[in-house]
């Protein structure tokens, strides 16, 4: 039996050999993958330049981070870089840039830390793809940070699933999507009766509420969405949880 995960087309095969690595089988499936907003790209050494001392900046995604360090000289030194996730983390840290990481790698996460929980007139820029990421926007506003949104790049549905091999449903035993847009084109490219029947793991509370709007009963929430915390629920998952 094999665990089919959902997941950017570019982070694929990096994710089938963690779960080969850990000694579990999995095929992973590209439904989604993204695609820069090079409008945006190009604005970007222009905001950064005016970008002033002491503000916050939170980094999403690793695709995120790629850009963000590609200027990494035009940042004002008294910056203080936030990652959602450890690899996200590393991209910026390799470049020079200082990072603090929740232990918690989501919004959730960012959101507990002391940093960010007295954040009223502090500037704050979410530099994200277009959509999601909402909590952490509201969040901050709500408690009195002046939040910008740099959005750099989209999610598009690939016309063709990219999968690691080929599979069939009767292999399968546990369904991992580690994105709302990723459930959503699993049920335009797959029959909904039998992904309705399988276990998920998703990696948050909105990908799970997704889930469920979509007629999925068993739900489970990994701690992120990591190679290593999506194996360890797997491996939860072949414990019978």
């Amino acid at each position: 039996m094999s665990f089919l995960i959902f997941r950017p087309q570019a982070k694929c095969l990096s994710s089938v050999q963690a779960f080969e690595n850990a000694g579990i089988d999995a095929i992973a499936c590209g439904l989604i993958d993204t695609q820069l907003d090079q409008l945006a790209i190009q604005a970007l050494p222009q905001k950064i330049s005016q970008v002033v001392a002491e503000t916050l900046i939170i980094v999403t995604s690793t695709v995120a981070a790629e850009q963000c360090v590609l200027y990494q000289a035009l940042w004002p030194t008294q910056i203080q870089f936030f990652a959602v996730g450890q690899s996200t983390a590393d991209i910026l840290t390799h470049a020079g840039l200082t990072v603090i990481v929740p232990s918690e790698a989501r919004s959730e996460g960012l959101l507990s830390l002391p940093q960010l929980t007295k954040v009223t007139n502090k500037q704050i820029i979410i530099v994200k793809g277009y959509g999601g990421r909402e909590l952490l926007a509201e969040t901050l506003s709500e408690r009195g940070a002046i939040v910008r949104e740099w959005a750099l790049y989209k999610r598009v549905s690939l016309p063709t699933p990219f999968c690691t091999r080929q599979w069939h449903t009767e292999q399968i035993q546990c369904i991992l999507a580690t994105s709302g847009e990723g459930i959503d084109a699993a049920f335009k490219h797959y029959a909904a009766n039998w992904l309705k029947t399988k276990l998920w793991i998703v990696v948050s509370q909105r990908t799970a509420e997704i889930a469920q709007q979509h007629g999925i009963t068993q739900v489970h929430i990994s701690d992120n969405a990591s190679d290593q915390a999506l194996i360890h629920s797997a491996k939860r998952t072949l414990d019978g949880f």
